[in-house]
């Protein structure tokens, strides 16, 4: 496949796959790696459990079935859903700070993993916008963004692919398109992370692998 390698999406908002972990295998996982499976909760498995749609007058919104049920509950030390930090109490993103949200530690995570495809496309400097489609665009000026539409289209589309790279990157935009991964399985999304992040060459010392 060298020199035909090209970006293709996962399907958008893979909450379900991600929830699933290594049973849907959703992400790239590393050969010699395990992953965390589908993600158990004890307050209830199912997806309504979370986005119920009778307490939410069928918004579906997380944040109205926390304050009708889960904010008096289990998890009555947290503020709102976001707050929620019970069983994972680590540094995962290597920022001196464990009292983050999970959905920073996914994001710190993430923020170096995109900065180490920067580092692994070198000269073919890469970009990359989350609301432009194929989303991985020829950083043209070099400063590590996609400014406007001259970088962020179709006909810029990044690509000088190397297999590791597209690993990593499939695996990066896995966690932009599903924004409530910190909550669906942060084990799997974080493990995924790290994980392409070592497959590039960086240095994962510093990072706390579920």
């Amino acid at each position: 496949a060298a020199g035909s390698l090209g970006f293709r999406n996962v399907h958008y908002k893979p909450a379900a796959a991600v929830k699933a972990g290594s049973t849907a295998t959703v992400g790239y996982e590393y050969d010699g790696k395990t992953y965390a499976g589908v993600w158990k909760h004890t307050g209830g498995t199912s997806c309504t459990g979370c986005h119920d749609p009778v307490k939410t007058d069928h918004s579906f919104s997380v944040e109205e079935t926390f304050t009708a049920t889960c904010g008096s509950t289990c998890h009555a030390a947290a503020s709102d859903v976001a707050k929620i930090r019970m069983s994972h109490m680590g540094d995962y993103d290597g920022d001196g700070d464990s009292k983050e949200d999970l959905a920073d530690e996914i994001a710190g995570l993430g923020a170096a993993l995109l900065s180490q495809l920067q580092t692994a496309a070198g000269a073919a400097a890469i970009c990359y916008d989350a609301h432009a489609y194929p989303y991985f665009f020829k950083d043209t000026n070099g400063n590590g963004v996609c400014d406007d539409a001259s970088e962020a289209n179709y006909g810029n589309s990044y690509k000088d692919w190397t297999a590791a790279m597209m690993k990593g990157a499939h695996n990066y935009q896995i966690s932009q398109k599903d924004p409530g991964a910190w909550a669906h399985n942060f084990d799997y999304m974080a493990q995924l992370l790290i994980d392409s992040i070592e497959d590039l060459g960086g240095t994962v010392t510093s990072y706390t692998r579920p």
